[in-house]
């Protein structure tokens, strides 16, 4: 079968008319750039039926969250976040982590782990959208899915020039549960996810993840390492020279995310920053919550329209600087 990229081998898993009005091509990657050759990525693009031309607007990369999958961008039922960016002139394309949606588990399933897929998967991923679009790309992510891409940034495996901005949403890498400081607590999650190859909770999503993300987790938490590699490089320091443009977005329910934590990593970037937190007293309709600060009726009439308000914005302030 030929390839849909001259970079490395991409097959068009599906092309699904979704409606009479929209259609979804579903592409599979194999980067062949980690050393888990068998990684694949599932990467979805969300079109209308009638415009299949390259130039659809600017190109918007989704990045879901643990437990998660493309699913949080675009429900069975056509509403969400995907739809509200093409109907607003962009191009969304969602991505699903390895072993997530229609992204295969690959070989080594238990080791993957956010620096992982920082690391190999995102760059791919933005070469292959870069390669079809032809045009600087706005990267959105939500909780860890978001610190994945500041990973990626912070750690230089994404060539900013590509990139016009960046939106994180419930995103921190800074504040964790008191008790794994507990070395006898630490002890027993450490048993616990040993004893599982393989972690779920319906009450955050439908997908599993593997045990590696919980040691990434507990890595992270320690006051040595963290949020660094598995090489001691600090991502926080790296963050620091990146200066392109970043919006963030903070829950006011949110506990396990707080809006300090997360405003802390928006202002470590070095671009010009921007951060809201929804909550009532900021004029919001409700205090929202983890998962509906992205997924819900309210999100999209009052918080997405902020993110498609800023990026409008971003580009105009090119414009201007290249005048």
């Amino acid at each position: 079968m030929k390839s849909s990229s001259l970079l490395f081998p991409v097959a068009l898993m599906r092309a699904e008319a979704l409606s009479s009005e929209f259609i979804e091509d579903t592409y599979l990657l194999k980067p062949n750039n980690s050393p888990d050759v068998s990684a694949q990525i599932a990467l979805s693009r969300l079109g209308y039926y009638d415009n299949q031309t390259t130039n659809r607007g600017t190109p918007v990369i989704l990045v879901h969250g643990a437990f998660s999958n493309r699913g949080i961008w675009l429900d069975s039922h056509l509403q969400g976040a995907a739809k509200l960016l093409l109907e607003n002139g962009f191009d969304p394309w969602m991505l699903e982590l390895r072993g997530h949606g229609d992204s295969p588990e690959n070989a080594f399933y238990h080791k993957n782990s956010l620096e992982l897929y920082a690391q190999f998967d995102l760059p791919a991923v933005q070469a292959f959208v870069k390669e079809q679009t032809d045009q600087q790309i706005l990267w959105v992510g939500h909780s860890s899915g978001a610190v994945c891409i500041a990973t990626a940034l912070a750690a230089k495996y994404l060539n900013t020039d590509d990139i016009v901005g960046v939106a994180l949403f419930g995103a921190q890498v800074s504040k964790y549960p008191f008790v794994v400081y507990l070395p006898f607590i630490r002890s027993l999650i450490k048993i616990w996810l040993l004893s599982k190859k393989r972690i779920s909770n319906p009450k955050l999503g439908p997908e599993m993840e593997p045990n590696s993300i919980g040691f990434e987790f507990l890595r992270w938490s320690g006051f040595f390492t963290r949020w660094k590699s598995q090489k001691g490089f600090s991502f926080w320091k790296g963050l620091k020279d990146i200066e392109i443009p970043v919006i963030g977005f903070a829950a006011k329910k949110d506990k396990g995310d707080p809006a300090k934590h997360c405003e802390k990593l928006i202002n470590h970037f070095s671009g010009v920053k921007t951060f809201h937190l929804l909550s009532k007293a900021n004029g919001y309709s409700k205090d929202y919550g983890h998962g509906d600060m992205v997924k819900s009726d309210s999100a999209l009439k009052e918080v997405w329209p902020l993110l498609i308000d800023w990026l409008e914005n971003v580009k105009l302030n090119k414009l201007e600087e290249r005048k």
